[in-house]
Order: C-alpha cells, then sequence, then structure tokens
C-alpha cells in the first residue's frame, strides 16, 4: 500500500514539474562591472564584460558553471587612464528558477567564485575566492528540436583578493554586473 501511495504521489510531482531539463551552453554579455574595493587602488572596467556558461536543469532546479572576463584601467595623480590589466572570473553556482507564466520565470543564483587580476604590472597580480550572488529574468525558448532561453542578471561577486609578490595587495574586491545573454540545450 504504501508503495502505490508513493509511486502516485511521485507521478502527481512528476505532472506538475516543469518539462525544462538537461544540460545547456549559455553566453553572456553584460556592463562593464562596477568595482570596488577597500584600499583605493582606484580601478575601473574599461570594457563589456563576456562570460560563457555550463549548466544542467532539472525541474526549477540548475547547476551553472561560468568563466568570464574584461579588462581594467586605472587613473594616475593626473587623472589620465592607463591600462590596469585583465580581470577574471571562474564561478560554479546553483540556481533556483520560478515560472511566472507565458514562458518567463524569475531566477536567483547563489554559489562560490575565483577571482583573478593579472596585471600589466606581474608585481600587482593577485586573486581569491569568495561567493557570488544574483538575480534575474528568463524567457523559455522552444526550437521544436530543443529548447533555450533569454535571460538579463544582476550579478555580484565578492572575493579576499591576495597577491603573490607583493604582501601589501590585500582587499576585499566586489563586482557589480548586469548580463543579457542566451542559453541554448544540447
Amino acid at each position: 500500500m504504501k508503495r502505490a501511495a508513493l509511486a502516485v504521489t511521485l507521478l502527481v510531482a512528476a505532472g506538475n514539474a516543469p518539462a525544462h531539463a538537461g544540460t545547456y551552453l549559455g553566453l553572456g554579455i553584460g556592463t562593464a562591472p562596477a568595482l570596488s574595493e577597500d584600499v583605493g587602488i582606484g580601478m575601473e572596467s574599461d570594457s563589456r564584460s563576456l562570460k560563457g556558461m555550463l549548466g544542467m536543469r532539472w525541474g526549477q532546479w540548475s547547476i551553472e558553471g561560468s568563466i568570464g572576463g574584461n579588462t581594467l584601467t586605472r587613473a594616475n595623480a593626473r587623472g589620465v587612464y592607463s591600462p590596469y590589466g585583465d580581470l577574471y572570473n571562474a564561478s560554479a553556482a546553483g540556481k533556483f528558477n520560478l515560472p511566472l507564466g507565458s514562458n518567463f520565470e524569475a531566477f536567483g543564483r547563489l554559489g562560490v567564485n575565483h577571482l583573478r587580476i593579472k596585471a600589466e604590472n606581474p608585481d600587482n597580480d593577485v586573486s581569491g575566492n569568495g561567493l557570488m550572488f544574483g538575480a534575474g529574468f528568463e524567457y523559455r525558448l522552444n526550437f521544436g528540436v530543443g529548447a533555450g532561453s533569454i535571460f538579463v542578471d544582476y550579478m555580484i561577486n565578492r572575493a579576499a583578493m591576495t597577491g603573490d609578490n607583493v604582501e601589501r595587495l590585500e582587499y576585499d574586491l566586489t563586482t557589480r554586473t548586469w548580463t543579457l545573454g542566451l542559453t541554448i540545450g544540447i
């Protein structure tokens, strides 16, 4: 009797779950990240951000990995900007999608990240680990032979940065980015 009740419960639950499941690839282009650090280095982003994603979805839950980056500048004492280096980001996150109707979904993302700045001057190279979190909206697409989505999100990445070459380079870095992207099921 218990097995029959469990089987019926699982069938009902499966019937109510969204039919979106499987592996997907994604590509996003975003704003130049807003940067804040606690020691006054004065770095700024001077390019749009780009990220690639690989994910696996089960119903409303997903696991995603992403890599991305952009370039950085820094102003000198006269206010003249010069290249500072490149900011790279790798992350792994859990994602929960909440269906809103008509193929629209809201989502939240929470995970861990690794940020790395490869500076023009190697003495200023830093890297660090931290947390990332954010939210966004997604429109689910059905291509007939596959599925995908168009999304927009706002992500915050925080990491405790340390340098291998110079001890004074220890600071907390926060990046904030809006991203517009596309995913395609594979």
